[in-house]
């Protein structure tokens, strides 16, 4: 499982249910198949983040990336001066 697609998964699954919908209801509305739905959900999710997006965006919710970058071997020193 990944970890990334499993906790958006477990948000969704909650607000999915908050509003009393079953997998078929949320993937009618959503456009994806129930099995998009159920994999999603479950974290097993291998297709587009544009499909994770277009079930989000039935509940409500968006998906925003943070870049983050790994510092360089150069400035590896510099982390851990002590002032």
């Amino acid at each position: 499982m990944d970890p990334f697609i499993e906790q958006i998964g477990s948000k969704l699954k909650l607000e999915r249910k908050a509003r009393q919908q079953n997998q078929t209801d949320a993937a009618l509305i959503s456009g994806l198949s129930r099995r998009e739905i159920s994999e999603i959900e479950n974290g097993i999710f291998r297709g587009s983040i544009l499909k994770v997006q277009d079930y989000a965006m039935s509940l409500g919710f968006s998906l925003m990336l943070e870049m983050k970058r790994r510092p360089t071997l150069a400035e590896l020193p510099g982390l851990f001066d002590e002032d």
